[in-house]
C-alpha cells in the first residue's frame, strides 16, 4: 500500500461506495462525451485501474513505476466485460460488476495476490478484493449500459458511433 492502510483502504472502499451512490449523476455527465460509449468505458477504466493498482501494488514494483504491469490484463478484462454486457443486453451495472468482482476474487485466489495466503487471510481480504474489482469496473460499465439504454429509447442516438448523431444535424442530406 502506498500511503498505508488508514489512507489507502478508505480511498478504494469510499470511492467505490461514492461511485455506487452517485453513479447515475456521474454516468449522466460522462455520457455527454462525444465518443463511442465503449471508448468512454475503456478510457475511464485506465485512471481507475492505475489508482487501484498503485494502492494495492505488489511489493516487486510498488512505488517504482507509474503504469502498473497489470494495466493491460485488467483492460482486456474490462473490454471483455463490456462486450459481454452489450451482448447480453445487461440492464443493471451493479449485477455485472458483482459478477466481475466474484471472478476477480477467484482469479486473485488462484493466480493473484491471495495465492499462498492462508484461508483465514483469504477470507478476510476477499471482500476488499471484491470491492477493488468493483472500483475499477462499476463506473465504466454504468456508462456503457446507460448509453445503450438511451440509444434503445431513442433510435437516433447510436451506442456504437457518435457520427450517427451528427448525420442528423442538418449538415448532411
Amino acid at each position: 500500500m502506498v500511503f498505508g492502510i488508514l489512507i489507502d483502504v478508505p480511498i478504494v472502499v469510499g470511492g467505490y461506495f461514492l461511485m455506487l451512490r452517485y453513479r447515475k449523476q456521474l454516468t449522466g455527465r460522462l455520457g455527454r462525451i462525444k465518443l463511442p460509449s465503449l471508448a468512454v468505458c475503456m478510457l475511464l477504466s485506465v485512471p481507475l485501474i492505475i489508482l487501484e493498482e498503485q494502492i494495492n501494488c505488489m511489493s516487486s514494483w510498488c512505488g517504482t513505476i507509474l503504469v502498473p504491469p497489470t494495466l493491460t490484463i485488467l483492460l482486456v478484462e474490462i473490454f471483455g466485460l463490456s462486450l459481454i454486457s452489450l451482448k447480453i443486453h445487461a440492464n443493471n451495472a451493479f449485477r455485472v460488476t458483482a459478477a466481475y468482482s466474484v471472478f476477480g476474487v477467484f482469479i486473485e485466489a488462484t493466480v493473484g495476490g491471495l495465492v499462498g495466503a492462508g484461508w483465514l487471510i483469504a477470507v478476510i481480504f476477499a471482500p476488499y478484493v471484491w470491492i477493488s474489482y468493483g472500483f475499477i469496473s462499476l463506473l465504466p460499465i454504468s456508462v456503457l449500459i446507460a448509453d445503450r439504454q438511451l440509444s434503445a429509447k431513442n433510435p437516433e442516438i447510436s451506442a456504437v458511433s457518435p457520427t450517427a448523431e451528427s448525420a442528423h444535424d442538418g449538415l448532411l442530406p
